[in-house]
């Protein structure tokens, strides 16, 4: 997958306020901030002139100033003010500003030198009105292993046992995976609710649910009711910031009603919280096992549960739309 030519989420719009921000895209450290008319900028988190890392400065007028000598940068890397020098229009600029914006309540980079011609991955539309909250995350491992993790319903029953599922209390369900546009995505129907608390907390009657990869790193998993209507949206777009570092930004979305919104982030905050904790301590052993056999690195070996991680592997590894007719199999989950 060409990562230049995509959007990549960095940073929270509201985390970006009046002073830099520093963050990573890939292999690359960057710093935000607003400009004059507040407007998102990304720039290399570095002076060019003793390469002091910007996001230590501070803003001013819409412009970054460095903390060791207060060189100042506009949003297109020029530089705009040098403290004891007449300076002189720059005939280009000195930092090569990238491609950024905002959208769905993120802040949004490109490492290629042109915007990109697609709009950043959305989350799935609603039609209802929803309440919403933020939960972000750092974690050791590769985009991949993550939006496998995110995705696999059968590691519940083990590393989520009572909050999500039980081993011994699995639902024979039938599962349709079929591809998108732009990823892939697995529809589960005839499935109860499942057995573990956070299901019982939030969940009424089981109508349907779907776990879908989009590229370039979102995933999501969506329940509804038997009316179809919503329950429980969790998107969460992933971003690599660096060797086997992964950023995580994970939207949760339930459907506006009677409970109090800052109830139920509250609640759910709290239950995600202990979800992400547990993921997070598998895929860093995963990642750790990795690196003790990188001498002798081996494929994953897929069984007839793995429904997503091969397509996924697939769509990270060519960047392009899967051909593939729908399937359809019953699973015990």
């Amino acid at each position: 997958m060409n990562t230049d030519a995509q959007w990549w989420p960095v940073a929270l719009s509201h985390e970006l306020r009046n002073t830099p921000l520093a963050c990573q895209a890939h292999h690359l450290p960057l710093v935000l901030f607003r400009d004059e008319n507040g407007r998102v900028a990304a720039l290399p988190d570095r002076c060019p002139h003793r390469f002091a890392p910007l996001s230590a400065g501070k803003v001013r007028d819409g412009q970054i100033e460095c903390p060791y000598h207060g060189w100042r940068f506009a949003a297109n890397g020029r530089c705009a003010r040098v403290p004891g020098a007449n300076l002189t229009a720059c005939s280009k600029p000195l930092l090569a500003s990238l491609p950024s914006c905002e959208a769905h309540g993120l802040v949004w980079v490109s490492l290629g030198a042109e915007h990109p011609q697609t709009s950043p991955v959305a989350p799935a539309e609603q039609r209802n009105d929803l309440d919403t909250f933020w939960i972000t995350d750092h974690v050791r491992c590769s985009l991949q292993d993550a939006a496998e993790n995110f995705l696999d319903g059968f590691h519940t029953h083990f590393v989520h046992a009572g909050w999500i599922r039980h081993d011994r209390q699995r639902q024979k369900i039938i599962a349709r995976v079929r591809p998108l546009a732009d990823g892939v995505e697995a529809l589960y129907s005839e499935e109860g609710k499942q057995s573990g608390l956070i299901s019982r907390l939030f969940e009424g009657e089981r109508g349907a649910s779907m776990g879908r990869f989009r590229l370039p790193g979102l995933a999501e998993i969506e329940y509804r009711d038997r009316h179809y209507g919503l329950n429980l949206l969790v998107s969460a777009w992933m971003t690599p910031c660096g060797e086997g570092q992964l950023r995580l930004f994970a939207r949760i979305a339930t459907t506006r009603g009677l409970l109090p919104a800052q109830l139920k982030r509250i609640v759910l905050r709290r239950l995600f919280r202990v979800i992400l904790h547990q993921d997070r301590q598998i895929l860093e052993r995963i990642s750790a096992n990795q690196q003790r056999f990188q001498a002798a690195p081996a494929t994953p070996l897929d069984g007839p549960q793995d429904l997503l991680g091969p397509h996924i592997r697939q769509l990270l590894k060519h960047g392009q739309p899967l051909v593939f007719a729908q399937r359809e199999l019953k699973i015990w989950l």
